[in-house]
């Protein structure tokens, strides 16, 4: 009988990391300690070690690891993290230098926190260019805090419009090669430009982690970036990962006292003051209240976030590109939705209204503004070619219809009266787009 492995925790240092991805790929490829060992010519007890992080690898031994396990060059990468980590460097000035015990907690958290998502099922493989491009820094110098506040601002960007797995596969790797770069000294106000890097991309992470329908890696994740959020000391930036989850969490079926909990945790932080923040959290707590039949409550949420969008500054409002903006479409969509799902007698002109403003070239809104028309039609009757065109836009998006989209269409289920729901055209709905089945 084989006895059980111990238990490793990746986030103790580089080498704990290096190992549970090792130990992780060795027992997916259902390997024994002594089949890797012999294949690769080492003692499998050295094996263990290495696993454990108990004892550093030679180089050389990594690269036949890496090849027997096809790991993609990540094994190598991971090892010249740790190989950097453990060698001694240069000290800082002591003269307005933030204490090293922050930033080895702050690389700490990065570390557990790249571990959480499976390095192996998140990191693509890293290939030449990369290794290259690391050995250039090596000799030139690492990239400068300002270059990774404006690749983090990126891919604000890209998540309006990339495919959620396809950002996830590139922000992991560049959280790993930030995490190396982080220093163990700084100045306080340099300090704060890096910790608020940190929240950025823990948020980013967090929302396309559940964009791309991973509820349970996107839940941790966003305890994360709440406390990520925390060390900036900016009650805004908290208010954003609060407000935010709460959109999200409508979407994965989260309790929805746990919604209006985080929802009323920004409004709190930002005073209900106008900001992206407060507009997120009232539209997170307008669609709750929905859910739970409160449609005027939920009315007057919109109300609001209608005066705090007047209320916005231009570079909100005009900002039609970045996941930073509060652009018109964003409010007139949120209204569409919630009348769509109360039944609200306006809803078909909310629905007009949020079509005539969406910009081209945004797929997913588009469609599921379009999805709204289904929800009103589904409610009155209309319901099997409403379906079939409801799974046709869906099919349509392919790779881009993330969690949001997918949500929606389910809402459009939701919606057809219970006595309709055992209808073959319904069945059959919910199984091509492979959600739940309704009640009879």
């Amino acid at each position: 009988m084989s006895r059980a492995s111990h238990p490793i925790d990746p986030s103790r240092s580089p080498w704990h990391l290096f190992g549970a991805t090792l130990r992780h790929w060795r027992e997916s490829r259902k390997l024994s300690l002594q089949d890797l060992a012999k294949a690769i010519l080492v003692d499998w007890s050295l094996l263990a070690k290495w696993e454990r992080g108990e004892r550093p690898s030679p180089p050389d031994i990594v690269k036949r690891l890496d090849d027997h396990l096809d790991g993609g060059g990540i094994l190598i990468a991971l090892h010249e993290v740790a190989m950097a980590k453990s060698a001694p460097s240069p000290m800082a000035g002591t003269s307005d230098v933030q204490d090293a015990a922050s930033m080895d907690e702050l690389r700490r958290r990065l570390l557990a926190g790249i571990a959480a998502i499976g390095v192996s099922a998140a990191v693509p493989p890293l290939d030449g260019l990369e290794h290259l491009r690391a050995a250039v820094d090596r000799s030139v110098g690492a990239s400068a805090l300002s270059e990774w506040e404006e690749t983090v601002w990126e891919y604000g960007l890209q998540m309006t419009h990339r495919p959620p797995a396809k950002v996830i596969a590139d922000l992991s790797l560049d959280y790993v090669a930030f995490q190396q770069v982080v220093p163990a000294h700084t100045s306080a106000r340099d300090m704060d430009r890096w910790y608020r890097v940190n929240a950025r991309f823990a948020f980013i992470m967090a929302d396309a982690l559940g964009s791309a329908g991973h509820a349970r890696d996107s839940r941790h994740w966003w305890g994360s970036a709440r406390r990520a959020a925390e060390q900036t000391g900016d009650h805004h930036v908290l208010a954003m990962a609060h407000a935010s989850e709460a959109v999200q969490g409508l979407y994965e079926d989260r309790p929805l006292a746990l919604v209006m909990s985080r929802a009323d945790d920004a409004l709190a932080l930002t005073n209900g003051q106008p900001c992206l923040a407060t507009a997120r959290a009232l539209g997170a707590r307008a669609h709750a209240l929905t859910l739970i039949g409160d449609h005027a409550s939920a009315y007057a949420s919109l109300d609001r976030q209608a005066d705090v969008f007047e209320a916005l500054p231009g570079s909100v409002t005009q900002d039609q590109l970045s996941m930073d903006g509060w652009p018109e479409f964003r409010l007139l969509h949120t209204r569409s939705l919630i009348y769509a799902m109360s039944g609200h007698p306006a809803a078909e002109s909310a629905q007009r209204e949020a079509l005539a403003a969406h910009p081209a070239g945004r797929p997913r809104q588009t469609v599921q503004v379009r999805l709204h028309e289904v929800i009103t039609a589904v409610r009155d009757g209309d319901i099997e070619e409403r379906l079939e065109q409801a799974h046709r836009m869906v099919r349509t998006l392919g790779q881009n219809a993330n969690q949001f989209v997918l949500r929606t269409a389910r809402s459009v289920a939701d919606a057809i009266p219970s006595a309709e729901q055992s209808r073959s055209a319904v069945i059959d709905y919910r199984r091509q787009l492979a959600l739940p089945r309704g009640e009879t």
